[in-house]
């Protein structure tokens, strides 16, 4: 019986994605880059033909994303979800206890790929910064903190602060189009990396904490420019 178990295991780990999958996969992972802006809608049929997909799965695709509170639906397809202030609040909260004690174990698993990883995602950051590059800059930011979510052994904790990240999207479309936000963001990556490369947990702790209250500083201080204004409101 336990053969069969592990084998089971075994094989669901190892089949492909189904086309749902697949499609979420490309969506979300678009979202966490910045390709999708405040202004965009993901209309299913649009998606679909660009895909050279059916309809179907890119529609389940979209409501799963809606489902994990990461998009919201209008008359005319979906957009980023807008937060309040007081959900912005419990997501942050979320963040601050979850990702601290999440980076300290994933910094027991670093190696030296990983963390050569982590160092040319902050080299490629800076260099976006210096260039005003926004897109490119969230491109980075995004695939250093992919690095280390990949680094944390428990997947499920992994997923939820992926998750929790995906959610505030929509404000950091605006905040990191600041050039002292950016900076904000850069320095945090930095004292990441270099408690990483230190292999001391503590610090990892300490700094990743930072980096979170950090972003959440910069994050409220954006918040009435994009919810309180009347056409960030318009879902329709």
């Amino acid at each position: 019986m336990e053969t069969k178990v592990k084998s089971r295991k075994t094989s669901d780990a190892a089949r492909k994605p189904n086309l749902r999958e697949r499609v979420y996969g490309i969506v979300r992972q678009r979202i966490q880059m910045g390709l999708i802006r405040l202004e965009d809608r993901l209309v299913d049929h649009d998606i679909a033909q660009e895909l050279h997909v059916s309809r179907m799965p890119v529609r389940e695709a979209l409501m799963q994303l809606k489902n994990e509170g990461v998009l919201e639906g209008t008359a005319r397809g979906f957009v980023l979800r807008r937060f309040t202030l007081a959900e912005m609040n419990e997501i942050f909260e979320i963040r601050t206890l979850l990702e601290p004690s999440a980076a300290a174990s994933a910094s027991l698993h670093a190696d030296p790929k990983s963390l050569a990883d982590m160092k040319a995602a902050l080299e490629q950051a800076e260099s976006a910064h210096l260039r005003t590059d926004l897109d490119d800059f969230m491109r980075s930011n995004a695939r250093f903190r992919l690095v280390w979510l990949a680094m944390v052994p428990n997947r499920e904790l992994a997923g939820a602060i992926s998750r929790y990240i995906d959610h505030v999207q929509v404000v950091r479309l605006v905040t990191m189009d600041d050039q002292e936000v950016r900076s904000i963001i850069l320095d945090g990556m930095r004292g990441l990396y270099e408690a990483f490369l230190s292999g001391d947990t503590e610090l990892v702790r300490v700094r990743m904490l930072g980096h979170a209250r950090a972003a959440a500083a910069c994050y409220y201080s954006a918040y009435q420019k994009i919810f309180e204004s009347g056409p960030a409101r318009k879902t329709e």
